[in-house]
């Protein structure tokens, strides 16, 4: 396993958004203990109510490939995102052509769709927390054996009738999100974050927490 780590810590603090990927693909023992590691997460009232459809048929891929175009648009005019240019080598060009990438081949690789299944008083911004930490554990485990893995919004805009059509998700159940997972070209390495102590605050809105966001 190429890039794998067991430190939590390590793997927390590299576990960045994979968007470019070989075309090796990923083997059923390994993305089990994604999926595995995926049901270990907290659920409201250990309910459990989530479901995890694995996508990878011919079929299904093509599907998720219109789900992707049809997303790409919506970025691009949300962004103000366009194909850069070939000799543009900044970051935001580097990270748009990884953007582009994945998008480009969407329809090559294996993804995951999550979903929960709605009750009658519970928003759907409620129930994402008996859904949203257990895809967060499915990103790490994937980390954590040397694979990526991309969150998509390709389960959302035009997407989300595609994918409920073709695999037949009912209608009480709320997608809650897409998963792509591969072998990565290229290595894992630190994620970019603003400073987290900016976000942090004691008691109050803007109040300083000085004994928490000191350097140790």
């Amino acid at each position: 396993m190429p890039d794998a780590c067991d430190g939590i810590w390590e793997v927390m603090s590299t576990a960045r958004t994979i968007r470019r990927f070989t075309d090796e693909p990923v083997d059923d023992a390994v993305l089990a203990r994604c999926i595995e590691a995926a049901t270990w997460a907290p659920s409201g009232a250990n309910a459990q109510a989530w479901r995890f459809v694995v996508l990878r048929s011919p079929e299904q891929r093509e599907v998720v490939a219109e789900a992707a175009r049809r997303a790409l648009t919506v970025i691009e005019e949300a962004y103000g995102m366009t194909r850069p240019a070939a000799d543009d080598d900044s970051r935001r060009a580097r990270d748009n052509r990884a953007t582009y990438e994945l998008h480009d081949r969407a329809g090559e690789f294996t993804s995951v769709l999550f979903a929960q299944r709605r009750l009658r008083l519970a928003s759907d911004m409620l129930l994402g927390g008996s859904i949203f930490p257990a895809m967060q554990n499915f990103l790490l485990a994937a980390r954590a054996q040397g694979l990526g893995a991309c969150l998509t919004s390709w389960s959302s805009y035009g997407g989300e009738t595609l994918l409920r059509n073709a695999i037949g998700v009912p209608d009480d159940w709320m997608l809650a999100g897409h998963v792509v997972v591969g072998w990565p070209k290229g290595r894992h390495g630190p994620v970019r974050r603003r400073p987290w102590q900016a976000a942090v605050n004691a008691d109050h809105w803007d109040a300083p927490a000085p004994g928490i966001t000191a350097e140790p």
